[in-house]
C-alpha cells in the first residue's frame, strides 16, 4: 500500500539561521563552517545536483558530527539516490545506509519536534520502499504516538496502519470469493470453514480486528477525515464476508453502507466548502 508514501511531503531543505553562543573560538569556527557547507548543499539539492549536495552535507558533518539537521539533509540525498537504483540488492544496501543516518538524526534531535518528525517520517517511508510492512507499521505508530505529532498527523498514521490491516484481510477474503454467489450477492459469505483455509480465516479476522482498532484511533484524532470513515466501512465489509450468521452479516452490511454514505456526504460538503473559500479566478 503506497497511499501513505505518496502523501509524504519531500523534506523541505532550507538554510537554517540560528543565533549560537560559543565559548571556544575553534568550536565557533567549526560550526560556522558546518553551516556554510549546509547552505551550499541546500543550493545543490534544490538544483537537482544530488552528488554535489551529498558532498557538502558530508563535509558539514565532518565539521559538526552532532548536527541533527545535517544528518537529515544528508539522509535526503541518500533517499533520492537509492530511489533511482533498479538493482534490488544495491537498493536495499543503500536504503540501509539511509536508515542509519536517519536513526542518528533521531537520536540527536532530542526535543526538537521538527527534526524528530522528519526523522520518523523518513524512517517509515524507507521501510515502505523496502516493502517491510512490519517495520513500516512500527515506525508509523512511533510517529503517531510521539508527543510532537499534532492530531492530524496522528490520524493519518493510524489510518495508514489500519489500511495495511484491511489489505491483509482483503487479500484473503478475495481469494475465497465464489464467482457464482458473487454475481447474486457481492457481499456473500466467504466459505473458509475447512482445515486448509481456517488459518487464513483466522489471519483475516485478526487483521480486521486490528484494522478497526486503528481506524477508530484515526477517527478520534480527526473526525473530519472522510477516508477513515470509508475504510471503517470497508472493514465492516470484511466482517460481513467472514461471518456466517445471517442476521450478523446483515447488520455489518448495514453499518458498512451507512459509513460509506456518511463519508460520501462529508467529502461532498468539504469539497463545496473548499470551493467557497477558493479565491476567484483572475481576469
Amino acid at each position: 500500500m503506497r497511499i501513505l508514501h505518496r502523501a509524504i511531503p519531500v523534506l523541505l531543505l532550507i538554510a537554517i539561521v540560528t543565533m549560537i553562543s560559543f565559548t571556544s573560538g575553534c568550536g565557533y569556527l567549526r560550526l560556522v563552517m558546518a553551516k556554510d557547507k549546509l547552505n551550499q548543499g541546500v543550493i545543490c539539492f534544490n538544483q537537482g545536483k544530488n552528488r554535489c549536495a551529498q558532498d557538502f552535507f558530508k563535509r558539514a558533518l565532518d565539521y559538526d558530527p552532532e548536527s541533527a539537521i545535517a544528518h537529515l539533509y544528508y539522509g535526503a540525498t541518500l533517499v533520492r539516490e537509492y530511489q533511482e537504483v533498479e538493482n534490488p540488492e544495491k537498493k536495499k544496501q543503500m536504503a540501509g545506509e539511509a536508515l542509519k543516518i536517519y536513526e542518528q538524526a533521531l537520536a540527536l534531535s532530542q526535543e526538537n519536534c521538527r527534526n524528530k518528525d522528519n526523522a520518523l517520517l523518513y524512517i517509515a517511508a524507507i521501510y515502505d520502499d523496502l516493502g517491510n510492512r512490519e517495520e513500516n507499521r512500527k515506525w508509523l505508530l512511533k510517529r503517531a504516538e510521539d508527543s510532537c505529532s499534532p492530531p492530524q498527523v496522528k490520524s493519518r498514521m493510524y489510518h495508514a496502519v489500519a489500511v495495511q490491516y484491511w489489505n491483509c484481510s482483503f487479500a484473503q477474503t478475495q481469494r475465497f470469493k465464489d464467482p457464482k454467489l458473487f454475481a447474486k450477492d457481492p457481499f456473500h459469505y466467504r466459505n473458509m470453514d475447512y482445515p486448509e483455509a481456517l488459518p487464513l480465516k483466522k489471519e483475516a479476522e485478526a487483521c480486521t480486528a486490528e484494522g478497526l482498532k486503528y481506524i477508530e484511533r484515526a477517527i478520534e484524532q480527526d473526525p473530519d477525515f472522510s477516508d477513515s470513515l470509508f475504510y471503517k466501512g470497508l472493514l465492516y465489509r470484511e466482517m460481513q464476508y467472514l461471518t456466517k450468521d445471517v442476521p450478523k452479516r446483515r447488520e455489518y452490511g448495514q453499518i458498512a453502507e451507512r459509513l460509506n454514505n456518511q463519508a460520501s456526504e462529508m467529502r461532498k460538503r468539504q469539497e463545496a466548502e473548499a470551493k467557497l473559500k477558493a479565491p476567484p479566478p483572475s481576469s
